[in-house]
């Protein structure tokens, strides 16, 4: 999940104020190992739990559908690419 900034009519910026006092809306984006999206769920005003929005997703007659596949082991390629795209690689000294 991530928040977009935008703008929006005065009469609605209540509605999409953060906890922060930004004027945003909420975007859940999934993604396949190799980095291809494979859904996206924008337009939550505001702040809202990740939760909501994640059950909001997978209750959609055409949402996000969770694969029922064996589990894996996470390998430390994978956690490089994932910090590189939070931002964060400085925070891991990669």
């Amino acid at each position: 999940m991530t928040h977009i900034k935008i703008r929006v009519p005065t009469v609605d910026k209540p509605r999409y104020r953060t906890r922060k006092g930004n004027l945003a809306t909420n975007m859940l984006g999934v993604f396949t190992p190799d980095m291809h999206f494979v859904y996206v769920l924008p337009g939550w005003e505001g702040s809202v739990a990740d939760g909501r929005v994640l059950r909001d997703a997978i209750s959609r007659r055409h949402g996000l559908k969770v694969p029922h596949e064996t589990k894996r082991e996470w390998v430390p390629k994978e956690d490089v690419a994932l910090v590189a795209c939070m931002g964060l690689a400085q925070c891991w000294n990669l």
